[in-house]
């Protein structure tokens, strides 16, 4: 059980930090003139881990609901 807890909070971490490092790049050409920017919506750390945080408690839930030790 806690090995899989391990697992999966280190692949939150690894997923958290590729999209930190994926939303700093800029386009081809360094150009950002007629970008507005739409649909594009900024996450603060604190969101992102509450986010880390309930889809680990959703993952716990059901580990104990199927009988895991």
């Amino acid at each position: 059980m806690r090995r899989l807890v391990v697992v999966l909070m280190s692949t939150a971490a690894l997923a958290f930090g590729l999209t930190a490092c994926g939303s700093t790049e800029q386009p081809a050409g360094g150009s950002t003139a007629g970008q507005s920017g739409a649909g594009k919506r900024a996450v603060s750390p604190a969101d992102e881990l509450s986010g880390i945080g309930s889809t680990l408690d959703a993952i716990d839930s059901e580990l104990a609901s199927d009988g895991s030790p």
